[in-house]
C-alpha cells in the first residue's frame, strides 16, 4: 500500500509540473503582469508597435506599457537592460539605434550584442518627407530649390551621431545638397514630425510608421523611400536606389530582454509573438501604421543585426570624423 501511496503522490507531483510548465518558460511563468518598456514618447512609430501587439498578445499575463523616453531612446533601454532578467521586463526597440548607442560612444555596454533577443517583428522604412507648404511634389524639385536658395532649408532627422544621422547625412551628400542645408536632430520621429508640421524644417528623413498618419491626411508629402524596392504601401513612390543613390537603411523593430534571460522564457514570449504575426487583422492593422510584417526569432534577428554592425562602421567613422 505505502508503494502504491507513494507512486500516486509522484504522479501528482509530475502532472503538476508538467501543467505549470505548460504556461510558459519555466514552471511559474508569468504569474504577474509583464511590463512592455517602450523607450520613446506616447504617438511614435515604437508605441504604436507595442499597443498595436498587445492587442492580440496573450501571454497568460496582463501586458503593460510603459513609455520612457529620452535621448532618442537610450534611457529607455538602458533601463531596459538593467531590469531584472526574470521575463517580466522587456522592452521594444530597433537595431539601427541600439547599434547606434555603441558607435557613437553613448553607451559603455555594446547593447545590440549584450541584450537578449526575443525578436523582431515588423520592418520598417525611412523617407524623405516635406511638407505642403514648400509645394515641392518630387525629390528633384527639392534639389533646385535649395541649390537656388543654400543655407536656407532645415532637414530634420531622429537623433545625432546614429545611424539616423547617418542615413540622413549620406542621402543629403548623394543628392548634392549635403553643403546647402542644415540637419536638426530631434529626440524621436514624433519630435521631428512636429516640428515639420510647424513649419520648423522643410524636409525629414523619417519612418513610414512616424509619418503614415500625417500622409494619408495629406500634411505630410513623401518624396522618397530610402529602400531598394518600391513598397506595396505607396507603388507610386520613387526609390533611392531608383535614383542611384545608395542609401538603403531601414529600421527593423522587434523586442529583447535583459541579459541571460532563462532561454524557455524567451522562446515562450517568441512564440506568442509569432502567433500574433500570424494573425490577418494584426497584420492589416500594422500595415495602417506603416509597418510590413516580418517576424524574425531571437537568434537570425542578432546574427543579421551583428553583421549591419560591421557595415555601418565606416559610416561612424565618417561622422566621427566631420565631427573632430
Amino acid at each position: 500500500m505505502k508503494k502504491i501511496i507513494t507512486f500516486a503522490l509522484a504522479a501528482v507531483m509530475l502532472l503538476g509540473l508538467l501543467a505549470g510548465c505548460g504556461g510558459g518558460g519555466s514552471a511559474s511563468y508569468p504569474n504577474k503582469d509583464v511590463q512592455i518598456i517602450v523607450p520613446y514618447a506616447p504617438g511614435g512609430g515604437s508605441d504604436n508597435l507595442v499597443r498595436g501587439m498587445m492587442q492580440y498578445l496573450d501571454l497568460g499575463a496582463t501586458t503593460v506599457a510603459v513609455n520612457v523616453d529620452g535621448a532618442s531612446g537610450y534611457v529607455g533601454a538602458l533601463q531596459g537592460f538593467n531590469s531584472k532578467n526574470d521575463g517580466y521586463t522587456i522592452m521594444t526597440h530597433n537595431e539601427m539605434d541600439l547599434i547606434s548607442y555603441s558607435m557613437s560612444g553613448q553607451a559603455e555596454v555594446e547593447l545590440y550584442s549584450e541584450l537578449a533577443y526575443i525578436c523582431d517583428v515588423v520592418t520598417d522604412y525611412n523617407l524623405l518627407c516635406t511638407s505642403p507648404d514648400t509645394g515641392w511634389t518630387t525629390a528633384q524639385e527639392a534639389i533646385d530649390y535649395i541649390n537656388e536658395h543654400p543655407g536656407e532649408v532645415k532637414v530634420g532627422c531622429t537623433g545625432s551621431n546614429n545611424v539616423n544621422y547617418g542615413t540622413t547625412m549620406e542621402l543629403l551628400k548623394a543628392m548634392g545638397i549635403y553643403d546647402n542645408v542644415t540637419i536638426v536632430p530631434y529626440d524621436g520621429g514624433a519630435a521631428s514630425e512636429t516640428a515639420l508640421q510647424g513649419g520648423h524644417i522643410q524636409l525629414e528623413v523619417n519612418s513610414l510608421a512616424d509619418t503614415n498618419a500625417y500622409i494619408t491626411a495629406g500634411t505630410n508629402i513623401p518624396l522618397l523611400i530610402c529602400n531598394p524596392d518600391r513598397i506595396d504601401a505607396f507603388p507610386d513612390l520613387p526609390t533611392t536606389v531608383e535614383n542611384g543613390w545608395d542609401v538603403t537603411y531601414g529600421k527593423p523593430r522587434g523586442f529583447f530582454a535583459p541579459k541571460d534571460t532563462d532561454q524557455e522564457i524567451l522562446d515562450y514570449i517568441a512564440g506568442k509573438m509569432e502567433e500574433v504575426c500570424k494573425n490577418e487583422d494584426f497584420i492589416e492593422a500594422m500595415a495602417n501604421l506603416g509597418f510590413t510584417v516580418e517576424y524574425v526569432k531571437g537568434d537570425a534577428a542578432k546574427e543579421r543585426t551583428l553583421a549591419w554592425a560591421e557595415s555601418l562602421t565606416p559610416v561612424f567613422e565618417e561622422m566621427a570624423s566631420i565631427g573632430s
